[in-house]
């Protein structure tokens, strides 16, 4: 692997003067293959809210950094991962989402395996020698359900999420109490032409909010915003009013107002104004320069109203659009001749709505990871 230049311990460790990651560490192949293994496979990565698999049988399939993974609910209940690969000759297993029959067969040459993973039907096999069903069983990741969403981790020996984000499902269960009974409304699903990380400095601060969102800054006030920073997971919180132009509040709803969770590595929560539904941005890098995002909206309610369907139109016509143009010209910019390899972060001394400080505590997180 080709190496790159590596960050100091202490880089942005000191909010008030610091500066982003360089350049290439949002364009280089070698960059990106690191954080795959040391950031990637070792991290609880969320990838969806758990009514996707509420119910037996229920199965989706997601692309993780190169890997196919399946999160399926078992007859019995039980949540479980797996790599979607079968042992036999590495044919994938499953596509999309759905209700499983009780097993699930290889579309290659018919191997079948219980919802738990075992083995349970191979053609032939009493002809071939030594062959022992109990070795090929499907290869597991940890799984877990987290404040109403579905977390999976490759690293065998990880603890759990709670261990990762400590406090986050409190934080979370506060903003949104209905978390549980949410249901997958809309999603949008794009291959953006931004690294990962440049994805997540553009969600990590509010200074672009006025001059990039003017629909979104007329809901939420900028000027009684804050974002705090708890290690693994920050809060971005602002009071909110209603809209014309973008979120509309019930006026019994009383001092609405937006939280924004950043999770690590790279998830992001919305509990907009009203508190009764959420937005989810699920990251999958898959090179140096692409990510596979889902921007997903959940309701409480199956049957999509006039009004939501109004919500739904200006996250995908106008907010989701606004926040892609920008980290894909950011992604072509940091390639320039005239761009000077690192920008300066603007953190002020008030902590402000505006402040950029958010940036400066993931960068000091990515050069951690960089560190071995």
């Amino acid at each position: 692997m080709t190496q790159f230049v590596r960050l100091p311990a202490d880089f942005c460790a000191n909010h008030d003067h610091a500066y982003t990651l360089p350049a290439h560490f949002y364009t280089s192949p070698a960059v990106f293959e690191h954080e795959q293994e040391k950031i990637f496979a070792h991290s609880w990565i969320c990838v969806a809210h758990r009514s996707e698999v509420a119910q037996s049988n229920a199965y989706i399939t997601r692309e993780v950094v190169g890997e196919s993974i399946i999160v399926v609910r078992g007859r019995d209940g039980v949540l479980r991962a797996f790599y979607n690969v079968c042992p036999h000759r590495g044919h994938q297993l499953l596509e999309g989402s759905g209700i499983a029959k009780n097993v699930i067969a290889c579309p290659y040459h018919a191997w079948t395996f219980k919802l738990d993973g075992e083995l349970t039907h191979v053609r032939n096999c009493d002809q071939v020698e030594a062959f022992e069903k109990g070795d090929y069983s499907l290869s597991a990741l940890q799984v877990e359900e987290y404040a109403g969403f579905i977390f999976i981790n490759m690293d065998p020996t990880a603890s759990s999420v709670e261990t990762q984000l400590p406090g986050l499902q409190a934080k979370m269960r506060e903003a949104c109490a209905v978390i549980d009974d949410l249901h997958l409304a809309a999603r949008f699903v794009t291959h953006t032409p931004a690294n990962w990380k440049s994805i997540v400095d553009n969600y990590m601060e509010c200074y672009h909010c006025g001059p990039a969102h003017p629909s979104f800054a007329d809901s939420v006030d900028v000027g009684q915003y804050t974002h705090t920073l708890h290690g693994n997971w920050s809060l971005q919180y602002g009071m909110a009013k209603s809209s014309e132009q973008s979120f509309k509040v019930d006026e019994s709803v009383v001092d609405p107002s937006f939280s924004g969770f950043w999770t690590w590595p790279c998830t992001m929560f919305n509990v907009p104004p009203g508190a009764n539904f959420m937005t989810a941005i699920y990251e999958f890098p898959v090179d140096a320069e692409t990510t596979l995002q889902h921007y997903d909206i959940y309701f409480l309610n199956k049957e999509i109203t006039p009004e939501q369907q109004t919500l739904i139109d200006w996250y995908r016509d106008v907010f989701r659009p606004e926040d892609l143009r920008l980290v894909e010209s950011v992604q072509k910019g940091l390639k320039s001749r005239g761009y000077r390899g690192q920008g300066r972060i603007m953190v002020d001394q008030q902590r402000s709505g505006i402040s950029e400080h958010g940036i400066a505590h993931f960068h000091h997180l990515i050069a951690q990871a960089h560190l071995d």
